[in-house]
């Protein structure tokens, strides 16, 4: 059986393991083993069962348990289970309504625009585009201050400017992160904002310490990632076709999901599925990519298909551990395509989803690098 987490195409290696079955005992590139979840319907279901735990502390500590941060670093929405995650979620909320996320949209159009019409000749629009958008998003989101501006933009070029497999690992720049977070917040930032909302947060004991601090590493780098690969690979897909770009977009995280696993679940006591028992404590792996090309539940799965509708992929999550910026994610990348439709009408690519070399480890994915000409 093909390791999904090793090959060179992880889908097909995924449509093995679904073909053969819906649950796996599967070894991590990092060495622990893990159950992984590859059809539809059980990862769906298990996005909200409350059999399942995020907190690493439910890990029986051999089982792989995902990347072992500091606690003022942990206390995140990724690794909390309610009721701390509803009351984590509801501090952050307010800023991703529908109605603010509309608001929102004009500007980062015009960010987009600004960026598509600065391309440099020999343009890489992983590096020079899709690297860049959502740093300025997020630093406008917060805001952030001059200097972590800076700081955040330069962690992030270090990060995924590299060629494939050069590149630090996010987990490797924890002191910088750290200078970044420390910079937002020792900044006095507007009121009505994302942070002066959290720091208001703290200062009327809703949020402690630990949980300030792990919500801006939220904001900043859990999400910045899976913003650059769903940009990138939004290019790649939808640059000079005629689709609609709301129906391409969601196409394109259903079949490039920018993360292919959701974050690690614990099972809080022995549980069934699919007639595998699963023992306390041990981890669950939900593999969105798998689920998203199951072919019992979207037809020709394995085709891009940029007009499918219903489309009710998983890339972003479901229920009540969705994504909080799915929205803003979603306006970011139709937003990046647009803009360099309208900007740079003539712009090509030099290589096809087929040619493409992507990067990532075995929970993210997208395109390296995508050389260009710009019209």
């Amino acid at each position: 059986m093909t390791d999904p987490f090793t090959a060179s195409d992880p889908f097909a290696a995924l449509a093995e393991l679904r073909a053969a079955g819906p649950v796996h005992r599967v070894r991590t590139p990092d060495g622990p083993e893990a159950w992984l979840l590859t059809r539809y319907a059980d990862v769906r279901s298990s996005l909200g069962d409350q059999r399942l735990a995020l907190n690493r502390a439910h890990s029986n500590g051999a089982d792989y348990a995902g990347f072992d941060l500091p606690p003022q670093l942990d206390a995140h929405l990724l690794n909390s289970d309610p009721p701390r995650h509803t009351r984590l979620r509801r501090e952050i909320a307010p800023s991703f309504t529908a109605q603010r996320v509309r608001a929102m949209a004009p500007e980062v159009r015009a960010v987009a625009g600004e960026l598509a019409r600065s391309l440099p000749a020999d343009v890489d629009l992983v590096a020079d585009f899709a690297v860049v958008l959502p740093v300025r998003i997020i630093a406008e989101l917060l805001p952030l201050p001059a200097e972590a501006r800076r700081d955040f933009a330069a962690w992030a070029n270090a990060l995924l400017r590299h060629s494939p497999g050069s590149e630090p690992r996010a987990r490797d720049t924890m002191h910088d992160m750290r200078r970044i977070i420390g910079g937002a917040l020792g900044s006095a930032p507007p009121g009505g904002t994302l942070l002066s909302g959290l720091l208001a947060a703290r200062a009327g004991d809703r949020l402690d310490s630990d949980e300030l601090t792990s919500m801006v590493f939220y904001l900043l780098f859990v999400w910045y990632e899976i913003m650059v690969h769903a940009v990138s690979s939004a290019v790649l897909r939808l640059l000079g076709t005629p689709a609609s770009l709301d129906q391409g977009v969601e196409e394109v995280l259903r079949f490039h999901p920018p993360q292919l696993l959701a974050a690690p679940r614990y099972a809080l006591a022995e549980l069934t599925v699919d007639g595998v028992t699963i023992p306390a404590g041990d981890t669950l792996l939900l593999s969105l990519a798998s689920a998203n090309r199951d072919e019992h539940v979207f037809d020709d799965a394995e085709a891009f298909a940029p007009d499918r509708s219903p489309n009710p992929h998983l890339s972003l999550g479901h229920g009540i551990h969705s994504c909080p910026a799915s929205a803003l994610t979603r306006v970011i990348a139709v937003a990046a395509v647009e803009a360099l439709h309208e900007a740079r009408p003539g712009l090509s690519l030099a290589v096809t989803s087929d040619t493409a070399t992507w990067r990532g480890n075995f929970r993210h994915h997208g395109p390296a690098t995508l050389p260009g000409s710009p019209g």
